[in-house]
């Protein structure tokens, strides 16, 4: 059966279970009345709900997914909504659950959102963006990343895809949104009621200039993967069928992940913001993929430094060093001119060390020449000992 958008007959069983709402349903005993859907996602959906006195965002669960978030995710987002510095991340007001005859579905408070960095992207000229734009995203990620390992919290999932533009509108303006825009469009098949979403404009462009991009308001959202760490134990073993962007750690026989893998992730966007590509191409065997990466990364003939435990994995049997001449600073150049070119690779080479520990911690990243001038005297309060 075709769907236009989340495929509402996949059951929970099979990974959905998702919450069909329609125009006008009421939500938590009538606390909330549904107008409009922002979008959609592999676990969830989210809502426009008109609520007494404001509008928010509900975002609601799969049936398969909603145990999994209220144990993992909600205790995380109940820390990071008690954060003194938590600018660049989400606040979940509230959870209640939502019940059907297909199940429960978990739902979070929400802020009302716009869309991502990634919906952005896709906008652009040769989809990428100019480099203060990227800037910007960059400090705002880095800002959300020293917050939450500040308080032991791995992010996990750091990509243009979890990056959102903030709604900053009060009631009167979302009313008037909702008056001059069309009505939500729902598509009928045979059973279900399909409803088109439409997110909240944010009022950016991949044109604007730096004056205009240094108020964008952006968060850093989808703690789907997110772990709280022990701090005796930063270490967390690497999920499965999980992207973490190439991260070396992770494709090891004893993967691995922990908050310098964030800081991987984050290098690894801002290349891919820059260009539109990945720096990195998946070779045969994990040992191929790992050399080719260190090749990739190279200082001078050298490829990157390579943890001496690493070659005893099971994955790294027939692992042989490598020099590339697709280094970061040659792609780079191809869309960056100047300074830029050498204060941008120090940055991204430096979050894309294949050693995690010779990674910079969070709280170092605002202080790299890239980013400088965007961010002068930052202390976001997160403790280093890199």
């Amino acid at each position: 059966m075709y769907f236009p958008e989340e495929p509402l007959d996949l059951s929970p069983s099979q990974g959905g279970g998702y919450f069909s709402a329609t125009m006008g349903q009421k939500l938590q005993g009538g606390k909330f009345q549904v107008v409009r859907k922002l979008g959609y996602g592999p676990r969830s959906s989210t809502w426009l709900v008109r609520g007494k006195k404001n509008y928010s965002a509900i975002k609601i669960y799969t049936i398969a997914a909603s145990d999994h978030a209220k144990t993992v995710e909600v205790p995380i987002l109940k820390v990071v909504h008690g954060l003194a510095h938590s600018g660049g991340l989400p606040v979940c007001h509230d959870d209640f659950w939502e019940e059907t005859r297909a199940g429960s579905h978990l739902c979070l408070i929400l802020d009302p959102m716009s869309t991502t960095v990634q919906a952005l992207m896709h906008e652009a000229d040769h989809e990428r963006l100019p480099v203060h734009a990227v800037q910007r995203i960059v400090l705002t990620v880095a800002d959300a990343l020293c917050s939450l390992h500040g308080v032991g919290i791995m992010h996990g999932a750091v990509n243009p895809e979890n990056v959102y533009f903030c709604r900053l509108a009060g009631t009167e303006d979302i009313k008037s949104v909702l008056t001059s825009e069309p009505r939500p469009t729902i598509r009928k098949n045979k059973i279900y009621s399909v409803v088109i979403s439409q997110p909240l404009a944010h009022g950016c462009s991949w044109k604007d200039k730096k004056k205009k991009v240094a108020n964008w308001s952006l968060y850093l959202s989808g703690f789907g993967h997110a772990q709280q760490l022990n701090p005796q134990h930063q270490q967390k073993p690497a999920e499965e069928n999980v992207d973490y962007s190439f991260a070396p750690e992770t494709l090891l026989q004893s993967a691995c992940c922990s908050p310098d893998t964030d800081i991987w992730m984050l290098g690894y966007m801002t290349f891919y913001l820059l260009t539109g590509t990945s720096p990195f191409v998946t070779k045969p065997t994990v040992s191929e993929t790992i050399a080719h990466i260190s090749g990739v990364l190279r200082h001078g003939k050298c490829p990157d430094y390579i943890p001496p435990e690493w070659l005893k994995d099971e994955n790294m049997k027939d692992y042989h060093a490598v020099v590339s001449e697709d280094t970061i600073e040659k792609s780079l150049s191809e869309v960056l001119h100047g300074n830029d070119v050498v204060w941008a690779a120090e940055f991204i080479k430096d979050c894309l060390r294949v050693d995690p520990l010779k990674r910079p911690c969070a709280s170092r990243l605002s202080q790299y020449k890239w980013l400088e001038e965007l961010n002068p005297e930052s202390d976001c309060g997160c403790c280093c000992s890199k």
